[in-house]
């Protein structure tokens, strides 16, 4: 009888962890605080050990950066129909998009460029070096922002 007992808890502890799916959550830049469902998890790049059967907000926080929010969504993982309480239970599932890579917008870009877009690129990339040069950024994060910029007002209408 306690062999039975024994083989059922270790059965299932060890079910439990396919339930379960590391999920990679990276931002560009790096640094940006994370937080599942309102609660803060930690900041980029990170890994978390997450319920396949559930649905997730993730909300990517950085100071000078628009706040980013992902969805993050079992789909089945296999089409073939499936049978039994494992169905349910999210064994079949697993969490997407999976990994999780977002890529962070400058707070001072505009939604759209304006009429005078030369001009407004000139102040941005000037604002970028401003950040560099007092040491709020790195030279990394100067790279990245300065070609934010640039994508971001060379794009056709």
């Amino acid at each position: 009888m306690k062999k039975i007992l024994l083989l059922s808890v270790v059965a299932a502890l060890l079910s439990g962890c396919a339930f379960k799916e590391d999920v990679v959550i990276n931002s560009m830049p790096e640094g940006a605080d994370v937080f599942i469902n309102n609660e803060l998890m930690g900041q980029t790049p990170m890994t978390l050990d997450l319920n396949r059967d559930s649905v997730y907000e993730i909300k990517l926080v950085k100071q000078g950066y628009k706040d980013q929010v992902v969805s993050l969504a079992s789909v089945r993982q296999n089409p073939l129909v499936k049978f039994g309480p494992l169905v349910d239970m999210g064994y079949y599932k697993e969490l997407t998009p999976s990994p999780v890579d977002a890529s962070l917008k400058p707070s001072f870009l505009p939604e759209y460029p304006g009429l005078n877009a030369f001009s407004d690129m000139t102040k941005n990339i000037l604002q970028a070096d401003e950040m560099r040069k007092s040491g709020k950024i790195s030279p990394q994060e100067h790279s990245y922002l300065i070609s934010q910029i640039t994508e971001f007002y060379s794009k056709k209408k």
